[in-house]
Protein backbone atom coordinates (compact mmCIF):
# COMPACT_ATOMS: atom_id res chain seq x y z
CA UNK A 1 0.00 0.00 0.00
CA UNK A 2 1.46 3.23 -0.98
CA UNK A 3 -0.17 5.59 1.88
CA UNK A 4 1.20 3.27 4.33
CA UNK A 5 4.85 2.67 3.20
CA UNK A 6 5.45 6.80 2.18
CA UNK A 7 3.10 8.34 4.70
CA UNK A 8 5.83 8.05 8.10
CA UNK A 9 8.59 10.30 5.52
CA UNK A 10 5.87 12.94 5.07
CA UNK A 11 4.50 12.91 8.70
CA UNK A 12 8.43 13.11 9.90
CA UNK A 13 8.55 16.17 7.29
CA UNK A 14 5.31 17.90 8.75
CA UNK A 15 6.55 17.97 12.13
CA UNK A 16 9.90 18.75 11.66
CA UNK A 17 8.49 22.18 9.80
CA UNK A 18 6.33 22.87 12.83
CA UNK A 19 9.82 22.37 14.92
CA UNK A 20 8.25 19.25 16.60
CA UNK A 21 10.76 18.20 19.24
CA UNK A 22 9.28 14.67 19.54
CA UNK A 23 10.71 11.25 17.80
CA UNK A 24 9.99 11.08 13.84
CA UNK A 25 9.86 8.27 13.49
CA UNK A 26 7.23 6.03 12.42
CA UNK A 27 5.66 3.13 11.04
CA UNK A 28 2.41 3.15 8.80
CA UNK A 29 -0.56 0.17 8.40
CA UNK A 30 -3.36 -0.21 6.55
CA UNK A 31 -6.49 -2.22 5.78
CA UNK A 32 -9.17 -3.12 3.07
CA UNK A 33 -11.26 -0.89 4.99
CA UNK A 34 -9.38 2.31 4.16
CA UNK A 35 -8.10 2.44 8.09
CA UNK A 36 -4.50 3.95 8.57
CA UNK A 37 -2.47 3.38 11.27
CA UNK A 38 0.48 5.64 12.22
CA UNK A 39 2.84 4.57 15.46
CA UNK A 40 5.48 5.96 16.65
CA UNK A 41 8.81 3.84 16.67
CA UNK A 42 10.06 5.43 20.47
CA UNK A 43 8.19 2.86 22.65
CA UNK A 44 9.02 5.63 25.47
CA UNK A 45 7.25 8.42 23.86
CA UNK A 46 3.07 8.49 24.47
CA UNK A 47 0.97 9.06 21.20
CA UNK A 48 -0.98 11.85 22.91
CA UNK A 49 2.08 13.84 22.69
CA UNK A 50 1.80 14.22 18.67
CA UNK A 51 -2.18 15.30 19.23
CA UNK A 52 -1.22 19.47 18.38
CA UNK A 53 -0.29 18.00 15.39
CA UNK A 54 -2.92 15.75 13.98
CA UNK A 55 -4.80 18.08 12.18
CA UNK A 56 -1.36 19.35 10.39
CA UNK A 57 -0.79 15.28 9.44
CA UNK A 58 -4.47 15.20 8.67
CA UNK A 59 -3.96 18.21 5.84
CA UNK A 60 -0.99 16.58 4.48
CA UNK A 61 -1.76 13.22 4.46
CA UNK A 62 -5.38 14.68 2.35
CA UNK A 63 -2.43 17.11 -0.01
CA UNK A 64 -0.39 14.19 -0.47
CA UNK A 65 -2.53 11.33 -2.04
CA UNK A 66 -5.29 11.48 -5.13
CA UNK A 67 -8.37 10.72 -2.10
CA UNK A 68 -10.73 13.29 -4.38
CA UNK A 69 -13.87 14.04 -2.26
CA UNK A 70 -13.31 10.92 -0.19
CA UNK A 71 -11.40 13.19 2.34
CA UNK A 72 -9.53 11.35 5.32
CA UNK A 73 -10.68 11.91 8.55
CA UNK A 74 -9.16 13.62 11.15
CA UNK A 75 -6.17 11.62 12.81
CA UNK A 76 -7.42 10.38 16.30
CA UNK A 77 -5.45 8.52 19.38
CA UNK A 78 -6.41 4.88 18.77
CA UNK A 79 -8.68 3.10 21.58
CA UNK A 80 -6.66 1.87 24.57
CA UNK A 81 -9.13 1.02 27.21
CA UNK A 82 -8.86 -1.98 29.06
CA UNK A 83 -11.49 -4.40 29.62
CA UNK A 84 -11.66 -6.23 33.13
CA UNK A 85 -13.70 -9.12 34.68
CA UNK A 86 -15.76 -8.42 37.84
CA UNK A 87 -16.37 -12.51 39.35
CA UNK A 88 -19.08 -14.02 42.15
CA UNK A 89 -21.33 -11.38 41.85
CA UNK A 90 -24.85 -12.75 42.80
CA UNK A 91 -27.68 -11.72 40.12
CA UNK A 92 -30.56 -11.54 42.76
CA UNK A 93 -28.79 -8.02 43.43
CA UNK A 94 -28.57 -6.84 39.91
CA UNK A 95 -30.59 -5.39 37.64
CA UNK A 96 -32.26 -7.47 35.88
CA UNK A 97 -32.66 -5.20 32.81
CA UNK A 98 -28.90 -4.82 31.07
CA UNK A 99 -29.18 -0.96 30.61
CA UNK A 100 -29.45 -0.48 33.93
CA UNK A 101 -26.55 -2.53 34.80
CA UNK A 102 -23.98 0.01 33.81
CA UNK A 103 -25.30 2.62 35.94
CA UNK A 104 -25.61 0.76 38.55
CA UNK A 105 -21.90 -0.89 38.23
CA UNK A 106 -20.58 2.60 37.89
CA UNK A 107 -21.69 3.86 40.73
CA UNK A 108 -20.57 1.04 42.76
CA UNK A 109 -17.39 0.79 41.83
CA UNK A 110 -16.87 5.31 42.01
CA UNK A 111 -18.12 4.43 45.94
CA UNK A 112 -15.38 1.83 46.81
CA UNK A 113 -12.50 2.95 44.07
CA UNK A 114 -13.18 6.28 43.24
CA UNK A 115 -12.84 5.48 39.67
CA UNK A 116 -14.98 5.80 36.64
CA UNK A 117 -15.95 2.81 34.19
CA UNK A 118 -16.47 3.24 31.06
CA UNK A 119 -19.01 0.82 30.06
CA UNK A 120 -20.29 -2.70 31.29
CA UNK A 121 -21.49 -5.57 30.55
CA UNK A 122 -22.47 -9.39 31.36
CA UNK A 123 -19.77 -11.55 30.76
CA UNK A 124 -22.80 -13.97 29.66
CA UNK A 125 -24.76 -12.76 27.08
CA UNK A 126 -27.26 -14.97 27.32
CA UNK A 127 -30.22 -13.55 29.85
CA UNK A 128 -31.91 -17.47 30.32
CA UNK A 129 -28.70 -19.04 30.49
CA UNK A 130 -27.77 -16.38 33.71
CA UNK A 131 -31.29 -16.73 35.38
CA UNK A 132 -29.95 -20.59 35.72
CA UNK A 133 -27.12 -19.00 38.08
CA UNK A 134 -26.29 -17.82 41.55
CA UNK A 135 -23.22 -15.70 40.68
CA UNK A 136 -22.21 -13.87 37.42
CA UNK A 137 -19.28 -12.12 36.03
CA UNK A 138 -19.15 -8.07 34.49
CA UNK A 139 -17.18 -7.31 31.68
CA UNK A 140 -15.97 -4.11 32.79
CA UNK A 141 -14.06 -1.22 30.52
CA UNK A 142 -11.58 1.57 32.31
CA UNK A 143 -8.51 3.35 31.30
CA UNK A 144 -5.08 1.90 31.66
CA UNK A 145 -3.87 4.27 34.71
CA UNK A 146 -6.76 2.92 36.59
CA UNK A 147 -6.34 -0.87 36.05
CA UNK A 148 -4.06 -1.36 39.45
CA UNK A 149 -6.34 0.60 41.39
CA UNK A 150 -9.11 -2.05 40.75
CA UNK A 151 -7.25 -5.80 40.21
CA UNK A 152 -6.79 -5.56 44.24
CA UNK A 153 -10.21 -6.26 44.20
CA UNK A 154 -13.29 -4.07 44.79
CA UNK A 155 -16.14 -3.75 47.20
CA UNK A 156 -19.70 -4.63 45.70
CA UNK A 157 -22.82 -5.32 47.81
CA UNK A 158 -20.84 -5.73 50.57
CA UNK A 159 -18.47 -8.02 49.41
CA UNK A 160 -14.94 -7.76 48.18
CA UNK A 161 -14.74 -8.90 44.44
CA UNK A 162 -12.35 -10.67 42.46
CA UNK A 163 -11.18 -8.29 39.21
CA UNK A 164 -8.90 -9.85 36.86
CA UNK A 165 -8.33 -8.96 32.90
CA UNK A 166 -10.92 -10.09 31.02
CA UNK A 167 -9.98 -12.61 27.63
CA UNK A 168 -12.42 -12.93 24.86
CA UNK A 169 -13.56 -16.45 23.67
CA UNK A 170 -16.51 -17.76 21.89
CA UNK A 171 -18.17 -21.21 21.45
CA UNK A 172 -15.68 -21.64 18.18
CA UNK A 173 -12.64 -20.34 20.58
CA UNK A 174 -10.02 -22.96 20.87
CA UNK A 175 -7.89 -23.36 24.01
CA UNK A 176 -4.10 -23.42 23.82
CA UNK A 177 -4.07 -25.39 26.40
CA UNK A 178 -6.60 -28.04 26.60
CA UNK A 179 -7.85 -27.60 23.12
CA UNK A 180 -11.39 -27.43 24.31
CA UNK A 181 -13.70 -25.53 22.64
CA UNK A 182 -15.39 -22.08 24.25
CA UNK A 183 -12.38 -20.69 26.24
CA UNK A 184 -9.81 -18.57 26.18
CA UNK A 185 -6.20 -20.22 27.28
CA UNK A 186 -5.91 -17.55 30.17
CA UNK A 187 -8.67 -19.21 32.12
CA UNK A 188 -7.99 -22.74 31.26
CA UNK A 189 -8.44 -24.69 34.52
CA UNK A 190 -6.37 -27.47 33.30
CA UNK A 191 -3.07 -28.00 35.62
CA UNK A 192 -1.28 -29.43 32.41
CA UNK A 193 -1.16 -29.26 28.90
CA UNK A 194 -2.48 -31.33 26.88
CA UNK A 195 -1.24 -31.98 23.38
CA UNK A 196 -3.35 -31.20 20.65
CA UNK A 197 -1.38 -34.16 18.46
CA UNK A 198 -1.40 -37.17 20.76
CA UNK A 199 -3.56 -35.87 23.44
CA UNK A 200 -0.77 -36.49 25.87
CA UNK A 201 0.32 -34.40 28.89
CA UNK A 202 2.87 -32.18 27.01
CA UNK A 203 2.99 -28.95 24.75
CA UNK A 204 2.47 -29.50 20.88
CA UNK A 205 6.43 -28.40 20.73
CA UNK A 206 7.42 -31.06 22.88
CA UNK A 207 5.30 -33.71 20.78
CA UNK A 208 7.88 -36.36 19.05
CA UNK A 209 7.73 -39.34 17.30
CA UNK A 210 9.08 -42.04 18.82
CA UNK A 211 10.10 -43.92 15.71
CA UNK A 212 13.97 -42.95 15.36
CA UNK A 213 14.61 -43.14 12.15
CA UNK A 214 10.94 -41.38 10.75
CA UNK A 215 11.00 -40.79 7.69
CA UNK A 216 9.71 -36.75 8.17
CA UNK A 217 12.20 -36.38 10.64
CA UNK A 218 8.96 -36.70 13.94
CA UNK A 219 11.72 -37.84 16.23
CA UNK A 220 13.34 -34.30 15.90
CA UNK A 221 10.14 -31.90 15.34
CA UNK A 222 6.44 -31.98 15.84
CA UNK A 223 4.95 -33.35 12.73
CA UNK A 224 1.36 -34.50 12.42
CA UNK A 225 0.90 -38.22 11.10
CA UNK A 226 4.36 -38.15 10.60
CA UNK A 227 4.71 -41.88 9.99
CA UNK A 228 2.68 -44.83 11.24
CA UNK A 229 4.05 -45.32 14.63
CA UNK A 230 2.58 -41.55 15.52
CA UNK A 231 -0.81 -41.60 14.65
CA UNK A 232 -2.80 -38.72 15.73
CA UNK A 233 -5.33 -39.09 19.08
CA UNK A 234 -8.09 -36.03 19.23
CA UNK A 235 -8.39 -34.75 23.13
CA UNK A 236 -11.66 -34.03 22.38
CA UNK A 237 -13.53 -36.92 21.06
CA UNK A 238 -10.79 -39.73 20.94
CA UNK A 239 -10.76 -40.03 17.22
CA UNK A 240 -7.98 -40.63 14.94
CA UNK A 241 -7.62 -37.01 13.67
CA UNK A 242 -5.42 -33.50 15.34
CA UNK A 243 -7.56 -31.45 18.05
CA UNK A 244 -7.56 -28.67 15.51
CA UNK A 245 -8.46 -30.80 12.42
CA UNK A 246 -10.71 -28.36 10.68
CA UNK A 247 -13.16 -31.10 9.46
CA UNK A 248 -13.87 -32.14 13.01
CA UNK A 249 -17.71 -32.76 12.57
CA UNK A 250 -18.19 -31.30 16.37
CA UNK A 251 -15.85 -28.02 16.16
CA UNK A 252 -18.50 -25.00 17.02
CA UNK A 253 -19.77 -23.17 13.78
CA UNK A 254 -18.46 -19.74 13.67
CA UNK A 255 -20.86 -17.50 14.74
CA UNK A 256 -23.03 -15.73 11.58
CA UNK A 257 -22.35 -12.41 10.42
CA UNK A 258 -24.98 -9.77 11.92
Amino acid sequence: MTIAATFPDIAARVLRESNCFLPLGFSATGNPRGSLSLTVTDKATPAGSYALYFASLTKALNQSFPVGNNLVCTLVLAPTAVQLAIHGLPLRFLPQDEEELFPYIRQAILNDKATLVLSARYLNSSRDSRETKQATSVVITVDPQNVSALTSGVVILSQKRKVEPAFSSSRPSQCKNCWRYGQAHQRCPAAHPTCPMCALHHTRAAHTCQNPTCPRSGNNKPVPSCCPTSSPHCCNCGNDHTATFREYPARPPPPVPS
